[in-house]
């Protein structure tokens, strides 16, 4: 079956839920809405029970296996949710998705949430057999470009008329967070009277300053963006944010970003190794291994001693003031992440 757009899912849902469903990709809002409209199409079409497996390392496969094969006590038709923490279902799982697509009971309908799968994933076996059994939802990143048409559609969807000022407002706002855009266009869809939205309503709806989360600091590091940086880094002050979690999360960037280093230089581990065992997400691990490649080798390593004097600054034990000494870090880590070559080589690619 031809791979879906999240957009394109309810037209395909008219016809009724097909008996397979993948949902993959690297925007977690569209895959929870699109899962979200395969449940309510499920409903309506008598599949009133819903079982939910999460995939984990130690899982065991049999379930679904069992889940195939028996009769539910409460209803004859079931929605089973399989989620993927990792995007790796294994050997084992691989075979039981594989087995389940070849002959899939009319009785169910399986969805597995995937989440952002690399290109090698996306030709595993598992993935084709699941594709070819029903339908491969993928939710590509939304670019800055696309980011106008995507908020257009979204207010039509909720009754809102906009003009491209307020589109623009909003872009602009949003700083590529979807999460953070839907939650502004709702509000706007229970304060704005008539459904017409201007830059006037947006400017009173959504206040003076975009919405970041701490792991946006990270994102903007690794994309050298040392303005972002920059504003990130006073609007979480601005808002209260606790600086020692916001540390935590530049020191964990740094210590990937020097092991990332130093197992290249030294050959003593893969960079597989290091994304497994920080939990990198496949999505960021080609912005990681970016960066690691761009400054002369040891200069990662060299930052972790300033990030532990940053740490005694905030907690009182050292001189100093401690969002200034936290914004210094990062901006030279921005720096250091800017310098990345215009190809990366070994395992990672050029976003």
């Amino acid at each position: 079956m031809a791979e879906l757009r999240p957009e394109q899912l309810s037209g395909r849902l008219g016809q009724g839920p097909a008996p397979v469903y993948l949902l993959t990709g690297d925007e977690p809002l569209l895959l929870e809405e699109a899962l979200a409209v395969i449940r309510s199409a499920a409903r309506d079409a008598g599949f009133d029970e819903r079982e939910v497996f999460h995939g984990e390392p130690g899982f065991d496969w049999s379930r679904l296996r069992e889940a195939a094969r028996s009769l539910s006590l409460f209803s004859s038709r079931r929605l089973i949710e399989l989620r993927l923490p990792d995007g790796k279902p294994g050997r084992d799982g691989g075979a039981a998705l594989q087995e389940y697509a070849a002959a899939p009971p009319a009785d169910l309908v399986l969805v597995v949430v995937a989440g952002a799968i690399d290109y090698r994933q996306r030709q595993s076996a598992w993935v084709k057999a699941l594709a070819r059994a029903g339908d491969h939802v993928h939710a590509w990143p939304v670019t800055a470009e696309q980011l106008p048409a995507w908020l257009w559609r979204r207010l039509r969807a909720r009754g809102l008329q906009a003009d491209q000022e307020a589109v623009d407002l909003l872009a602009g706002r949003a700083e590529g967070n979807l999460l953070a855009a839907a939650q502004e266009i709702d509000k706007l869809a229970l304060l704005c009277e008539g459904g017409h939205v201007g830059a006037k309503e947006v400017r009173e709806a959504v206040g003076d300053s975009a919405r970041f989360v701490t792991f946006d600091l990270p994102r903007a590091v690794l994309g050298g963006d040392v303005g972002r940086v920059w504003r990130i880094t006073e609007t979480l002050r601005q808002e209260g944010e606790e600086p020692v979690l916001v540390l935590g999360v530049l020191a964990r960037t740094l210590r990937v970003l020097a092991e990332l280093q130093a197992g290249r230089r030294d050959r003593r581990e893969s960079p597989d190794a290091v994304f497994g065992r920080h939990r990198i997400r496949k999505a960021e691990r080609a912005a990681f291994w970016q960066a690691a490649l761009g400054p002369p080798a040891g200069r990662w390593e060299a930052l972790i001693p300033r990030a532990a004097r940053v740490d005694r600054t905030l907690k009182g034990a050292a001189s100093g003031r401690g969002w200034d000494e936290l914004l210094q870090l990062a901006t030279e880590m921005t720096g250091l992440a800017a310098a990345a070559p215009a190809g990366g080589g070994g395992s990672g690619r050029r976003r």
